[in-house]
């Protein structure tokens, strides 16, 4: 309802907006792809709620409205000779695995105290965001994410001191997630903190 609200005007050939909620319904419902265009070379869909409340909030969209499920694409155009389309869900991977779980970027958020500690913590909030609105994250992404922050004891250690409400909303998220059913680990290792964790 909120993608729905907020992208629901329509610019005419003078320039006029109007609200145009049935015609971009009957475009949602209609639409078999949704394609992302991402030209800003130092961010990435996981560093900001902006590309989970549009990408996905445009598949939660359309299940609201029921329509059939769409291709979802992320168009890098950060480089605009040479731009490439990945699926969400591949997207989304590569980022996990480049940056969110990569433990040089961890090791240089703890550089930043607590806004690093906050980042950390944003950063499962928007994956967590794709896995509700469109079921775009696998469960192998989360095991990654926690390996590279709750996994590390010296990751936890600087969370509590330098932010420990960003520590205690990773942990809470972690929870929700997996209480919710969105996220299902086969690793006995995280399944035992979560249990623990109830």
């Amino acid at each position: 309802e909120a993608w729905l609200a907020a992208s629901s005007f329509a610019i005419d050939a003078q320039g006029a907006s109007h609200e145009a909620r049935a015609a971009l319904e009957s475009r949602v419902k209609s639409a078999d792809s949704f394609v992302h265009l991402q030209d800003l070379p130092e961010t990435d869909l996981l560093m900001a709620s902006d590309y989970a409340a549009h990408e996905a909030g445009f598949a939660a969209a359309v299940a609201r409205l029921g329509g059939d499920k769409p291709a979802l694409y992320h168009m890098d155009a950060t480089r605009p000779d040479a731009p490439r389309a990945r699926d969400l869900t591949e997207e989304i991977a590569r980022v996990t695995r480049a940056r969110a779980a990569n433990p040089d970027w961890a090791t240089g958020m703890m550089r930043h105290g607590f806004r690093g500690a906050a980042e950390i913590a944003a950063t499962l909030d928007h994956l967590a965001a794709f896995a509700h609105l469109a079921a775009a994250v696998p469960p192998h992404l989360f095991d990654l994410y926690h390996d590279a922050t709750l996994g590390r004891d010296d990751l936890v250690a600087f969370m509590e001191g330098a932010n420990p409400q960003a520590l205690a909303a990773l942990r809470a998220r972690f929870q929700a997630l997996h209480e919710a059913g969105l996220w299902v680990t086969r690793r006995n290792s995280i399944a035992a903190t979560l249990q623990v964790a109830q």
